[in-house]
């Protein structure tokens, strides 16, 4: 019995290319739409996969990345190659995974069509079997996922794939070059992820199982003679993939024969075998894993935010119903000694040891070896499916529609859930650490601002950056998006635990970016080496959350100390000689923030503190008082020339309407004593309060 019996008239070769066609550009729009926003930042893996990218372009060409646990250099050099055209970004980094991925659905359609195109059976059922196997891994949340991030396991189910539909072409044709196509891809297929390595206990099932069912084939049959031509070809022809694998494994193997402890590592670190991971509890954890991994088509998946929705199953209800369907059909086959349903359940149950064997199962890293053959699982169901209700109806149009009918609600479901649910959850932004990915986009901002304003003013020198070493080496994103621009300006450090500075060149620039730790007594270090005067400017950093954070923190303070540009005539004076330059208003979706420019015309001896009250219909609605700076750019810390970028926060504010207004000042916050508002000759002002400046509201979008 077929799967997918034969109830319309069969395409045309044309109307075949344009079905598949049109099912690879969807899955390219899936994997290609809203780039750059889902999902967000650059996780420290990606990050250091651009990091060897820049060894690389350096010219280092390692067989293997020793960096971050240890790396198969596959993805790494395509990155290289990325980066090399479009720079130190994070879309640099991903776009590989999109090419990777959409080529993966290419070979999943090659590998079902040639793997149910059985002699003696219609070939448009081999091609129907190939569309439906693509259009599921098209839509499938886990393979969209994997082609968006720069994680280096997106290559290992292409890989895998390609030399299955090989190795099931030498198989049936006994030619030689499929044979040392087979033999070669596998060897590559090493240098992608290390659960390659589970590779051979998948291979060694199938030959046990070719081994048993030849043996069958021949207690059936007992009177037929044994062809000695055809097992002299398999034979010449397993030993010419073994050749061709052993050849393109011969670099990696021999790095792994010399450093056992780079390569082999990390499986020990995340093994069940571990103490530390089974806690004296092997048995029950192996158990537990075991259903875990078992369930994580249509039950519970990776909990991972960046690997998934957590929790997310890999297949919504309608495909899942399709992947059961046909898992039952695919063990009836093993029963039915059908090879090619016997090599889709070895091989995804094979490929699914490496998350069954280690913590955190499932895991939708460990477990991608299983894709392109589990992809193949809910296309034998929508096959039988179909051909089911055919038998049963005899409605030739419903049966055909049905399987594109799942196929449907897979694609809605994971639309919604990777564009929708996906990008608005919290922890999506903070497992990828968006937050260092913004830091450094705040620092190449402020940099390109002082080059410009450095350029106007005549001066040449750009500004230096100097950012403590914990942030270097805490979040790789800065390093990789930071050093080395386009002008090649070396980062500098702020000094270490004893205090000394490693490198003192630059504290004599003309204008200077600091990135600080925050949770450190830093002011010491900084504020003595900020060129004077200077547009001062201080800034907190994006948040982030580590994945055992209690709660978000500050990535980093960003002081600044650049070309003071050009500023209006004030719109308010106070005693003393202080004068506010400019007061705006931005507003973003949860916040409104008031920038005040502050300026002095001579020094001042106290500490004084801002108040900033914002009045709807004369009413105050909020309010926040604060030193400047966020308390670091203390009033006795101005010099005359200093022009000083104050803001202050303030929460619950709806869209300013047009009567809006903010009230502000300075008082000493020990004595209560408010700066007197002066005009612009010094005299006080006629007013009720005289302590208060009151201003329209200037809004500006954040």
């Amino acid at each position: 019995m077929t799967l997918s019996k034969t109830y319309q008239r069969p395409w045309t070769g044309w109307q075949v290319r344009v079905w598949v066609l049109a099912l690879l550009l969807l899955g390219a729009a899936l994997r290609l739409g809203a780039v750059g926003a889902v999902p967000p930042g650059l996780y420290q893996d990606e990050a250091q996969n651009g990091l060897d990218a820049l060894r690389v372009l350096q010219g280092e060409w390692p067989v293997y990345f020793a960096a971050n646990n240890g790396r198969e250099p596959g993805f790494i050099y395509l990155v290289a190659a990325a980066v090399a055209v479009l720079g130190r970004t994070p879309f640099a980094i991903r776009l590989p995974s999109f090419f990777i991925g959409t080529l993966t659905l290419a070979a999943t359609y090659d590998l079902a069509r040639i793997l149910f195109s059985i002699p003696g059976q219609s070939q448009a059922d081999a091609r129907r079997m190939g569309r439906l196997a693509l259009a599921t891994l098209a839509v499938t949340f886990w393979h969209v996922h994997l082609s968006r991030v720069g994680f280096r396991v997106v290559l290992l189910p292409l890989f895998t794939a390609l030399y299955l539909g090989q190795a099931v072409r030498a198989l049936r044709s006994q030619r030689h070059r499929y044979w040392i196509a087979a033999g070669a891809l596998y060897g590559a297929s090493w240098y992608t992820y290390m659960a390659a390595r589970f590779t051979p206990v998948a291979i060694a099932a199938l030959a046990i199982y070719g081994l048993y069912f030849h043996w069958r084939r021949r207690s059936a049959a007992s009177s037929l003679q044994p062809d000695v031509q055809a097992r002299l070809k398999l034979v010449r022809g397993i030993a010419l993939a073994l050749a061709a694998a052993f050849v393109v494994l011969l670099p990696l193997g021999f790095y792994t024969l010399t450093h056992p402890e780079v390569v082999l590592a990390r499986s020990g670190q995340v093994s069940i075998l571990s103490d530390s991971i089974h806690q004296g509890r092997f048995w029950q954890t192996l158990g537990q894993h075991t259903l875990r991994t078992a369930g994580m088509f249509t039950v519970r998946g990776d909990r991972i935010w960046r690997h998934n929705l957590a929790w997310r199953p890999v297949w919504d209800p309608a495909l899942g119903l399709a992947f059961t369907l046909g898992l039952g059909v695919c063990l009836a086959g093993i029963l039915g000694s059908r090879p090619e349903l016997v090599l889709i359940v070895i091989w995804t149950g094979a490929m699914a040891l490496p998350t069954l064997l280690a913590e955190d199962a499932p895991h939708f890293l460990r477990a991608a070896g299983v894709l392109p053959t589990a992809a193949l699982i809910p296309a034998v169901g929508l096959a039988w499916l179909s051909s089911t209700v055919y038998r049963i109806t005899g409605r030739h149009r419903l049966a055909a529609l049905l399987p594109w009918l799942l196929l449907s609600l897979g694609l809605v479901s994971t639309t919604y859930d990777y564009f929708v649910r996906y990008p608005a959850a919290p922890s999506t932004y903070t497992w990828f650490e968006t937050g260092a990915v913004d830091l450094a986009d705040q620092l190449n901002a402020l940099r390109l601002a002082e080059d410009r304003a450095a350029s106007v003013a005549g001066r040449g020198a750009p500004a230096a950056l100097f950012i403590d070493r914990q942030l270097w080496e805490e979040w790789p994103a800065l390093p990789f998006m930071l050093a080395g621009n386009a002008d090649h300006r070396p980062i500098k450090f702020l000094p270490d635990d004893s205090g000394s500075w490693p490198d003192d060149s630059g504290r004599s620039a003309s204008s200077i970016i600091y990135a600080v730790w925050p949770y450190r007594d830093w002011e010491p270090d900084v504020l003595p080496n900020l060129p004077r005067p200077s547009y001062l400017q201080l800034f907190r950093g994006p948040h982030a959350q580590g994945d055992r954070d209690p709660a978000p923190f500050t990535t980093a303070l960003i002081i600044a100390a650049t070309t003071r540009p050009a500023v209006p005539e004030p719109v308010g004076y106070f005693e003393g000689g202080v004068l506010l330059r400019a007061a705006l208003v931005k507003e973003n979706d949860s916040v409104s923030e008031v920038w005040l420019w502050w300026e002095t015309s001579e020094p001042l001896d106290d500490d004084y503190t801002v108040f900033v009250h914002y009045l709807r219909d004369g009413n105050r609605i909020a309010q926040h008082d604060g030193q400047p700076g966020l308390g670091h750019l203390r009033t006795s810390f101005w010099q005359p020339g200093d022009l000083i970028l104050d803001i202050h926060t303030l929460d619950d504010i709806a869209p300013a309407s047009a009567h809006d207004t903010i009230r502000l000042g300075l008082y000493d916050a020990t004595t209560g004593r408010g700066l007197i508002v002066v005009d612009g000759a010094g005299n006080p002002l006629d007013v009720l309060d005289e302590t208060a400046l009151n201003l329209p509201v200037i809004t500006v979008k954040d």
